[in-house]
């Protein structure tokens, strides 16, 4: 018994250690495959981006947001991009994505690399009818390798062992040596064909890549559009609260007057109608604020419960900035923007992989005529290994041809890659055609919001004038409480008109920004150079 307890301790320390050691190996194994993928996307990125940073496509960045105090988080929009691109659940979809895309591509060039196999195999056997107990032992370690010309050698070093265990205590000893080569003369012969899986994976990463960049600049555009819609509701939420106590001043003010006979009765009924008219759009901005803050707290992936103040300064700074122009005419750019845009430039590689398909697919419809050399040798069966007797060993060639007599699955494969094509073809017209008009789109409105601001300007100056005004002419009794009350109105209207036409620009700039590829975005912090305050426009 004891002994038994002890062999079981044996064993499960043993299993530990083996557990320990595969557990360590496991996670030294995706380090490196990590450094791999780091290391296939930064090659990527240098080929695309030149000079441009390489990316870095690890999974490790993102993190769940934790607030390690009870107060509220304050964010202005610098760190709101910190923590869209530390917390953003969208942005790490898109880093998974780009990193998937790496994988793939090193599991297919895998493939062309000099793979070796290794197989081991052992069985006990007991033959009653003699009787006699055997154990034989097969193992075996092979290596292939993929050539440009769409050859494929395979080598292969077989062992194979028979004991007999009782009986007549033989024991015999054999190995094998085998390699074959397999080259397609017709069908399938060239590097186009033989590499196209390769070829598709890189180019599948580049294009992952492309896109990275610009949803990217897109996540950095929703941070901005939102963080600013915030600052805007925040805004317009101070001006009700002012109006209301203000309103609410007014009212008292006409009461104390109608006791005093200045001002008729239904005047301060009017004063009581706009104190709760304004009341009732303090609730609805309060309900605003809430519902846009929720909704950055959604992009930067925070959690609801978490509470935020953003910093009302953004906005005085978007107020203060100097208004940049466009950099350039509206046909030039048209003409940059196609020239320029990643989505762009990975529709017309699609159009190359369209064709490029259809090349293979008539390649396909040839005869097959492969040439295939094979050779063997073994060692004599002894109780000892002995050497390999290659002179004793065999040599083969051959040929196996398929001749094109039925290709109805190639032809109905060749006929979908040439809709595909011009599919593509259409699709390169599409997005030319897109491009240009939400260019123009974004420019119309670049141009429009500039004007607005101007005018929205002028509107705020003029309606404080005449509140200012109206506030004189009611205190000397010359005009009604309704007159003033319509002149606090617009001057909440003009004030909001200004805030939202300033966000409004400032929105268009970074659009016209993100259409032209000219909006730079640091991977880790998601902050571009165009959001800060009073920027000249990019030279291209």
């Amino acid at each position: 018994m004891h002994i038994s307890t002890h062999m079981i301790r044996a064993l499960l320390a043993a299993t530990v250690a083996l557990l320990i050691v595969t557990g360590c190996g496991t996670v030294r194994s995706l380090e490196q495959l990590d450094d791999r993928v780091h290391e296939v996307v930064r090659r990527a990125a240098e080929r695309e981006f030149g000079e441009v940073p390489p990316e870095r496509a690890a999974l490790d960045v993102y993190r769940a947001f934790e607030n390690r105090s009870d107060g509220p988080v304050k964010v202005d929009l610098r760190s709101a991009l910190l923590l869209a691109a530390r917390h953003s659940r969208e942005y790490q979809s898109d880093r998974e994505t780009l990193y998937r895309s790496a994988l793939s591509l090193l599991r297919t060039s895998h493939n062309w690399d000099a793979n070796v196999s290794n197989s081991l195999a052992s069985v006990l056997g007991r033959n009653f009818d003699v009787p006699e107990t055997s154990l034989t032992g097969d193992a075996s370690v092979g290596l292939s390798q993929r050539f440009l010309s769409g050859a494929t050698l395979t080598t292969r070093l077989a062992f194979d062992s028979v004991r007999y265990i009782a009986g007549d205590r033989r024991v015999n000893l054999g190995t094998l040596a085998s390699a074959s080569i397999v080259q397609p003369l017709l069908s399938g012969y060239g590097p186009e064909v033989a590499r196209e899986s390769l070829t598709q994976a890189e180019r599948n990463l580049v294009y992952a890549l492309r896109s990275f960049v610009r949803q990217r600049k897109g996540l950095l555009i929703n941070v901005a559009d939102t963080y600013y819609a915030v600052l805007s509701a925040q805004d317009s939420l101070e001006i009700a609260r002012k109006n209301l106590a203000n309103l609410t001043i007014s009212r008292e003010r006409s009461v104390e007057m109608a006791k005093a006979g200045r001002v008729p009765k239904f005047q301060v009924d009017q004063a009581r109608q706009r104190e709760l008219t304004a009341n009732a759009s303090l609730i609805s901005r309060q309900e605003s604020f809430q519902a846009t803050r929720d909704s950055l707290k959604r992009i930067l992936g925070l959690p609801l419960k978490v509470r935020i103040e953003v910093d009302r300064a953004d906005l005085q700074i978007l107020a203060d900035a100097k208004l940049p122009d466009p950099p350039m005419s509206m046909e030039e750019a048209r003409d940059y923007a196609l020239a320029h845009r990643l989505d762009h430039a990975t529709v017309r590689d699609q159009l190359e992989d369209a064709q490029r398909a259809s090349r293979i697919a008539a390649d396909g419809l040839r005869a097959k005529l492969d040439l295939t050399l094979s050779a063997n040798a073994a060692s004599p069966t002894d109780s000892h290994l002995r050497a390999i007797a290659f002179d004793e060993g065999q040599f083969t060639a051959g040929i196996n041809a398929e001749l094109p007599f039925d290709k109805t699955d190639e032809f109905i494969n060749y006929k979908r890659v040439l809709i595909s094509e011009e599919r593509q073809k259409r699709q390169v017209a599409k997005d030319r055609d897109d491009i240009t008009a939400e260019l123009r789109n974004v420019w119309r409105r670049l141009n429009s919001s500039r004007q607005d601001i101007d005018i929205q300007r002028l509107s705020v100056e003029l309606a404080v004038e005449r509140v200012d005004n109206t506030e004189m002419q009611f205190g000397f009794g010359r005009i009604n409480i309704r007159e003033l009350l319509d002149a606090r109105d617009d001057l909440i209207d003009a004030r909001n008109r200004y805030t939202a036409a300033v966000v409004a620009y400032r929105m268009n700039w970074l659009r016209l920004l993100y259409q032209l590829e000219q909006l730079p975005t640091e991977p880790d912090t998601l902050w571009s150079p165009a959001l800060a305050a009073g920027i000249e426009p990019v030279t291209p």
